[in-house]
């Protein structure tokens, strides 16, 4: 038995235009129609957000963004959540459920900033850590594919 999502539709217009969730729930769990799907373009643009900084003050950053047509929303959505519960039984086994944050959707209710106060407060409660921050830019985008 296949696990329930919710498939959220998305509100941003598109070359295509807006399907019921109730036809792509189906569609998104035939493999033969997943085998056939033809991904339509992104649509592209850059946003410029302001990032204040104490050394630099008020910095521009370009930020890349891209939408999906609604059809591929879904179908990234299905895929997103069999992907993550994999993820997840894996940190499990891992044992390091309680440290890796970020992508979860084993964690209903709780966002960046229950994860940060959690961190504050473990810090606070152990005499002695080590913390390492990272902020891995482009990641995604300069992953091996072929490795993966």
């Amino acid at each position: 038995m296949r696990k329930k999502y919710i498939l959220r539709s998305k509100k941003y217009a598109h070359f295509d235009m807006r399907i019921p969730v109730d036809f792509m729930g189906k569609y998104v769990q035939s493999a033969e129609k997943i085998k056939r799907h033809a991904f339509m373009p992104l649509i592209h643009f850059n946003r410029k957000d302001i990032k204040y900084s104490k050394t630099e003050g008020r910095k521009p950053k370009l930020r890349d963004l891209c939408y999906v047509s609604h059809k591929d929303a879904y179908v990234y959505q299905w895929y997103a959540n069999i992907l993550n519960d994999k993820y997840n039984s894996r940190v499990s086994i891992d044992g390091t459920n309680n440290s890796v944050i970020a992508y979860r959707n084993n964690k209903p209710g709780k966002f960046n900033a229950h994860f940060a106060k959690e961190v504050i407060d473990f810090i606070r409660q152990t005499k002695k850590c080590h913390i390492i921050i990272g902020d891995f830019t482009g990641f995604f985008d300069n992953l091996d594919h072929n490795y993966l």
